[in-house]
């Protein structure tokens, strides 16, 4: 599931918007909620990772880290991509309807997901913008 998801995933990097920030670039005065953490051991050491959809960025324990972003879908579905030491990661977010999933990966690998419910988009990727 996760090679056939992740495959799918670089394919449609292809096509999107890229888009830079700096890293821990936030509005004045406001802090970025939370979209999705984790907690996962990389390098043989315990870490936090955590994205806010708010401002694109990853954070490794509350740390704002270095990443690229990749939007499509109208601002709907979002690619982070980042190095964590000797490993590639990749967050994708998904929201369709009243649901986000939002994936993590490391090395191609699937490490973890998060599922969140009752969302106020009404997205349908299947709609025309």
């Amino acid at each position: 599931m996760s090679v056939i998801l992740l495959s799918g995933r670089k394919k449609a990097i292809a096509e999107k918007k890229k888009v830079i920030r700096k890293v821990g670039k936030i509005a004045e005065g406001k802090e970025p909620a939370v979209t999705a953490l984790w907690k996962v051991t990389t390098g043989g050491r315990k870490v936090t990772i955590s994205f806010s959809r708010d401002n694109m960025n990853v954070y490794v324990d509350n740390n704002p880290i270095e990443c690229t972003a990749y939007i499509t879908d109208s601002g709907y579905d979002l690619d982070l991509l980042f190095n964590l030491g000797e490993n590639k990661g990749h967050i994708y977010s998904d929201v369709e309807g009243t649901e986000m999933t939002n994936y993590l990966f490391f090395d191609d690998q699937l490490v973890a997901q998060e599922k969140q419910t009752n969302l106020k988009s009404g997205h349908r990727p299947d709609e025309a913008d």
